[in-house]
């Protein structure tokens, strides 16, 4: 009921205020404008002392495919829609900005899903205290990058601690919170919040630099803080640390998650950035003795024409089998218009030396402006799995 008033007072106040004489009492209140709020850009509805800034998106996705592994072999089609909708309102006080804050999303069965909605107070230097549904202030993403465009996922990787350990032993985040991230020096930020209240409760600390190329944070977890024997549930400790730095043409990257049974994952890698051409290299490892090691280097052969080549070798655990997964690829970037880009990719991959096949994979975007993009994309391999993905997202 209260989003629908929201949005019927958003409309009417829009009529009203295209309408209206200058003498009339809404115009004095509120108008059509734009404000500026904390870097808050965009289309606002500006009144007296708040301003509302409405943001969002729309992205649709149809995918034919055909994946088979091993005695596995699945055809499938796929619609995939999803929306997010966000209010946002600051006001300004003589002791800093008090911002209220709600999102809703497509849950993934056609309902609305509030995904966050939460008060908030920040201080002139960067301080803020927030309550209510809020993501959680701790950044325990450690990894996430694509090696080549590759579709079989075996070298698209996202690193936290819930992907790290799984529901078992990861300490959840988010959720109903207070949260307090205190700005204390230059580049220094502590993060100490209570998270997870609706459910078993979860106690955060930890601390945040960003100055002078350098980007790092490190904190500690404690979950389930609500358990009890009668709960049969154990408390959970989830440590996690990263750090990044920049130089002029070279960037390093380190991180590690662990808890406290003795399960960790950690990761290193870095970049070297040329006239001409780019090198990466990424190392992923845990206590299972499983690793990765992914390489990328590409060069500019035109202005519109990149091509690069990549190799990648994964040792996993899967169903108490070792997996041994080797590819190599190589591919084109190419910027066709101003608007439209494409690229083509040729690789091979092995798995355990005895299940191997070639793949290409291609596709064209067209992205005129407005955060429109639309955009087609294949994959074909030599041992029958295909996919044909087609996207279709605008954001406001």
């Amino acid at each position: 009921m209260k989003l629908k008033s929201l949005l019927l007072g958003s409309a009417a106040v829009l009529a009203l205020s295209t309408g209206a004489q200058a003498a009339d009492p809404v115009v004095e209140f509120v108008s059509l404008g734009v404000c500026d709020a904390l870097g808050m850009s965009g289309l606002t509805i500006e009144s007296d002392d708040t301003c509302l800034l409405i943001s969002g998106g729309v992205q649709y996705d149809y995918t034919v495919e055909n994946f088979s592994w091993g005695a596995t072999d699945v055809a499938d089609t796929e619609s995939d829609l999803n929306w997010d909708l966000a209010f946002e309102a600051q006001t300004q006080t003589d002791d800093g900005v008090a911002v209220a804050y709600i999102s809703f999303d497509e849950d993934g069965t056609d309902d609305i899903n509030v995904n966050e909605a939460y008060a908030q107070f920040i201080l002139s230097n960067g301080t803020a205290l927030s309550a209510g549904l809020r993501d959680s202030i701790f950044d325990t993403e450690i990894f996430d990058d694509t090696y080549g465009n590759d579709k079989h996922d075996f070298f698209d990787f996202e690193i936290d601690n819930e992907e790290a350990f799984g529901e078992d032993f990861a300490v959840t985040t988010g959720g109903h919170g207070i949260q307090l991230e205190a700005v204390v020096a230059d580049g220094f930020t502590v993060l100490a919040s209570l998270e997870d209240l609706e459910g078993d409760g979860t106690a955060g600390l930890g601390v945040a630099y960003d100055a002078s190329g350098i980007s790092a944070e490190a904190g500690v977890l404690f979950g389930n803080l609500y358990s009890t024997a009668a709960t049969g549930t154990d408390q959970q400790v989830n440590y996690y640390g990263k750090v990044s730095a920049e130089f002029d043409n070279f960037a390093a990257r380190a991180g590690f998650i662990a808890d406290d049974d003795g399960n960790w994952v950690a990761n290193v890698g870095a970049d070297a950035t040329f006239d001409m051409f780019s090198l990466k290299a990424d190392a992923l490892f845990n206590d299972d003795e499983e690793f990765a090691v992914m390489g990328e280097g590409s060069f500019d052969a035109t202005e519109t024409v990149a091509v690069y080549l990549g190799a990648g070798y994964e040792e996993v655990i899967d169903a108490l089998e070792t997996l041994e997964i080797f590819t190599v690829y190589g591919g084109v970037d190419v910027d066709v218009t101003e608007t439209i880009t494409a690229f083509a990719e040729l690789g091979y991959t092995d798995v355990n030396g005895d299940e191997d096949y070639v793949y290409g994979a291609g596709g064209v975007t067209y992205a005129p402006g407005g955060n429109f993009e639309t955009s087609l994309e294949g994959f074909v391999a030599s041992n029958e799995n295909y996919q044909v993905v087609f996207s279709m997202e605008k954001t406001f």
